[in-house]
């Protein structure tokens, strides 16, 4: 077996302390990322005003009036709503679907929006392959490795990533302790500059209190190509989870 490659980039930000923020407070719920040119079915409010951000120049908005639906663009937004009818003192609200055309950066990005009664969501429209390597390659235009990876994590812990990155959920259980259970929740590709983050999600397992280290993980059931290894809390109680952040170099094709 081939031992994992750490280097001096893992303990540099292994030790770096980080804000706490509560994995309750990630904020995902309320968005959703569309691609170009696939039809992609989402839900949107039909009680609120919803959202569509474009990552460059708002074209164009086309969509359907006779199917209760309306909208205008300015900028890089747009925003949609559902119309709502009255019978008596009723307020009606739609329940039929709807194609959903955008334009933008001159590139075509077809919804089928159901809407339904829940808050407003946001649209966030993701580049096409061509731009999100152009979009991640300034982003981190200058900046040495290890400054990298630790941009990186900070993004991970706000949960605000740049429209460039590609998000893959996951659900992938990790033996990595008897002490705590360790979940592969989700995996940030971020293309153009060879790296990826792998957010972990980490239980108790006895009804003790956890204590973790950075160290824990440096292990190649977690990454063969490890960089750098944060941990969003490293003690916790029985019942609660942390996150734990690894960014990895992306293995080369040969």
């Amino acid at each position: 077996m081939n031992k994992p490659r750490y280097g001096l980039i893992g303990a540099i930000i292994a030790s770096m302390a980080m804000p706490a923020i509560s994995v309750a407070n990630t904020p995902f719920k309320g968005s959703v990322t569309v691609p170009p040119e696939i039809t992609t079915a989402v839900e949107l409010s039909s009680t609120d005003i919803n959202r569509i951000v474009c990552p460059g120049t708002m074209n164009d908005l086309i969509f359907s009036q006779e199917k209760g639906l309306d909208g205008h663009f300015s900028g890089n937004n747009a925003f949609v709503k559902f119309k709502i009818t009255k019978k008596g003192e009723e307020l009606i609200y739609s329940t039929t679907p709807s194609e959903l055309f955008v334009v933008c950066n001159n590139v075509v990005y077809t919804l089928i929006a159901t809407p339904k009664e829940i808050p407003a969501v946001t649209v966030r429209l993701a580049p096409g392959i061509g731009d999100k390597l152009k979009k991640n390659i300034t982003h981190f235009q200058n900046l040495p490795l290890e400054k990298r990876a630790l941009q990186l994590i900070r993004e991970a812990y706000s949960g605000e990533y740049p429209s460039g990155y590609q998000m893959v959920p996951a659900d992938v259980k990790i033996d990595l302790s008897s002490d705590f259970s360790t979940t592969l929740y989700r995996v940030v590709n971020v293309e153009g500059v060879g790296l990826r983050l792998k957010e972990f999600q980490v239980k108790p397992l006895a009804e003790k209190r956890l204590t973790l280290d950075e160290k824990m993980f440096l292990t190649p059931n977690i990454s063969e190509t490890l960089l750098a290894v944060a941990i969003e809390r490293h003690n916790i109680k029985p019942g609660e989870t942390t996150r734990v952040f690894v960014v990895e170099q992306k293995e080369k094709k040969q």
